[in-house]
């Protein structure tokens, strides 16, 4: 899994990363340095080792929060890999940014989406929201940081 290493405990992510433990999945995490969401050059350059060394085929999580810095990376490598996104919330819709920095993280989380063959999301609300974005339903997944949610995430990897 690639996030961000300054994401707090109760994240989304880290806790889905206990559910999938704990349900049997191995898990590697792989942390992005620098703030989240802001886009980074350390952490750009951090996951685009991360991932050159997987293998052809290797399902990947990705963090929501990962997203914008995750954005120029994901193309060259969606095809050779199986990306999933847990998104705990979109980023775009922060209160308190410019209109300008809003668009620029929405044109970011919404091109990373699209390259993603599954989202995983905590509820109805940001599901509608990434359908808002134009991910298709089908490619959604209602998953709860909990066995149940583990389960249903871990049947579409």
């Amino acid at each position: 899994m690639i996030m961000p290493a300054d994401l707090p405990s109760d994240a989304y992510g880290r806790r889905m990363v206990d559910a999938l433990r704990a349900a049997g999945a191995g898990i590697t995490l792989h942390a992005l340095p620098g703030p989240h969401p802001q886009v980074d050059p350390s952490a750009i350059l951090a996951a685009d080792v991360a991932l050159a060394r997987l293998p052809d085929g290797a399902p990947v999580l990705l963090d929501g929060n990962a997203l914008p810095n995750l954005a120029a990376s994901l193309p060259a490598d969606s095809r050779r890999l199986r990306f999933t996104a847990l998104v705990e919330r979109l980023h775009w819709t922060e209160p308190g940014l410019t209109a300008e920095k809003a668009t620029v993280r929405r044109n970011l989380e919404q091109g990373a989406l699209a390259l993603m063959r599954r989202v995983a999301v905590r509820d109805d609300d940001v599901a509608a929201a990434v359908r808002e974005l134009g991910v298709q339903p089908d490619r959604i997944i209602r998953a709860a940081t909990d066995t149940d949610g583990a389960a249903a995430l871990l049947a579409v990897l």
